[in-house]
């Protein structure tokens, strides 16, 4: 389980994070619904240790974190597959690279290029797979799915559904995205424009791999009337 207790995080005196509480569980998805500079990526880089909170408690038992972040961060010196490689475990099968790859649209001869030479549809894949094969029971899920069409969203987020569903993988996804969140989520927090203040709370017992685009249809009808946020 991961707990975060009271939580507050302050850039010079500007309070970024105010006594912020979550608890999630093995299993589960938790998403963080808000505008812009509200707080969300600063709750991903105090779990993953980038920062350090200044009051509360953070306590995880996960034994590995994967961080999708935003930008697709991708060593420049390595070809895209050595970019998956270096985070996998050891006794990780590389093949899993390639029949992953050919999912997402990715052939072996892309895989084996340098970032410079990838499209930014491209590198951004790249960048889930790493996240997606590194053997974390933890995803902490930063915009995953922004610069990809709606067509390869709904195949990352499928095969993000299984791998929760199956192995009991647990994630934080952070987002804008109304029918994003409504796919993947058991709960999502509405949060204030600042501070991280839960201003809502919905929770979702639909099986993951079970939602469809009706689905999330009705979930945004039903929850999201009026709330709507740009990058």
């Amino acid at each position: 389980m991961l707990s975060l207790k009271n939580v507050e995080y302050s850039i010079l005196k500007d309070k970024i994070v105010r006594d912020f509480s979550l608890n999630l569980q093995l299993g589960e998805v938790k998403t963080l619904f808000g505008p812009s500079g509200c707080g969300k990526t600063t709750i991903l880089r105090l779990l993953s240790g980038l920062e350090e909170c200044e009051r509360g408690e953070i306590s995880s038992n996960f034994a590995k974190i994967s961080f999708l972040f935003q930008e697709n961060r991708l060593l420049d010196y390595l070809r895209a597959d050595e970019n998956i490689k270096i985070c996998m475990p050891k006794h990780a099968k590389f093949d899993e690279i390639y029949t992953l790859g050919e999912k997402l649209g990715l052939a072996k001869s892309d895989l084996r290029k340098f970032p410079g030479e990838l499209s930014g549809g491209m590198a951004k894949r790249v960048a889930f797979m790493r996240a997606y094969l590194c053997g974390a029971d933890l995803m902490l899920l930063d915009e995953p799915f922004v610069g990809l069409d709606r067509d390869m969203r709904d195949i990352l987020a499928s095969l993000l559904a299984q791998k929760i569903d199956e192995k009991k993988l647990s994630a934080l996804l952070v987002t804008h995205d109304r029918f994003e969140a409504a796919r993947l989520s058991h709960e999502i927090l509405f949060l204030s424009k600042k501070g991280m203040d839960i201003t809502k709370r919905i929770s979702l017992d639909e099986n993951l791999q079970s939602r469809d685009s009706a689905y999330e249809e009705m979930v945004v009808k039903r929850h999201f009337e009026g709330i709507m946020y740009y990058e």
